[in-house]
C-alpha cells in the first residue's frame, strides 16, 4: 500500500471514531437538557402551589424517559469505546452493530433515511478488528444514504454463509442514481479497511455492498 493510500485509511479511522464520540455526546446533551427542564418545571410549580398529582406524575415519567434514554447512550458509547479500544481479536458482530446503530438515528433522520437491523440468532464471533468493522460499515452506510431520495431504507442483514458471517447492506427506495459502487479513492479506502479486518467486500446487484467475514477459531 503506497504512503497516501494508507495515510487516507488512518484519517478515515480518525473521523469516524470522532463522528461517533460527537454523535453521543450530542444526545446525551440533548437528553440532559430535558431533564433539567423538567425539573425546573417541577420547581416553579411547587413554589406556584400548583404541583398537583397529574403534574407531578408526568414530569416524574418525563423525567424517567430522558433517564432511560440517557442511559442507553451511555451503555451503547460504552460498546462503542470497548470496540475503538480492542486488541482487534474478534468481537461480537451482532452486539457491535446494534451498538453502533444505536449512535445513528439522528444521522438517519437528518438524511430521511430508515436504517433496518435483521441479525440471525447463535452467530460465531467474527474474526478481526471491530473498528475496522465498524468504519466500513458506516462508510458503506453513508454511501447508500447518499444514493437513496428522502424516505427511503437501508437494511443490515447479518448472518451466517459457511463457516463465516456476511453483513449485506441494501438500499431500498428510489435511487438518486445508477449504481451505489464508490469512487476510485474511496473504495481503496474500503478494500483496505476490509484486508485489515480479514474480510472480503464485494458489490452484488446494482452495487450494494456485501462484508464477507471470517468466524474466530
Amino acid at each position: 500500500m503506497q504512503p497516501a493510500e494508507h495515510a487516507a485509511v488512518e484519517s478515515a479511522l480518525r473521523a469516524f471514531a470522532a463522528g461517533m464520540i460527537a454523535l453521543a455526546a450530542h444526545e446525551l446533551n440533548n437528553r440532559l437538557a430535558v431533564m433539567r427542564e423538567t425539573v425546573g418545571l417541577m420547581e416553579d410549580l411547587a413554589r406556584a402551589g400548583k404541583s398537583g398529582v397529574a403534574g407531578t406524575a408526568r414530569a416524574l415519567s418525563s423525567l424517567d424517559d430522558q433517564v432511560g434514554r440517557a442511559l442507553n447512550i451511555v451503555r451503547t458509547l460504552g460498546g462503542l469505546g470497548g470496540a475503538l479500544g480492542s486488541a482487534g481479536r474478534d468481537f461480537d458482530a451482532g452486539a457491535t452493530l446494534g451498538d453502533f446503530l444505536g449512535l445513528t438515528e439522528r444521522w438517519a433522520r437528518q438524511h430521511s433515511v430508515r436504517i433496518e437491523r435483521e441479525v440471525a440468532g447463535d452467530l460465531p464471533r467474527a474474526s478481526g478488528d471491530p473498528v475496522h468493522f465498524l468504519c466500513l460499515t458506516h462508510r458503506l452506510l453513508v454511501a447508500c444514504a447518499a444514493d437513496l431520495r428522502p424516505g427511503g431504507s437501508i437494511v443490515l442483514r447479518l448472518g451466517r454463509e459457511g463457516a463465516g458471517l456476511v453483513l449485506r447492506v441494501r438500499p431500498e427506495g428510489e435511487r438518486a442514481g445508477a449504481t451505489a459502487a464508490p469512487g476510485a479513492a474511496d473504495d481503496a479506502i474500503n478494500r483496505e479497511l476490509a484486508r485489515r479486518l480479514g474480510a472480503e467486500l464485494l458489490y452484488e446487484g446494482g452495487g450494494a455492498p456485501t462484508i464477507k467475514l471470517a468466524a474466530a477459531p
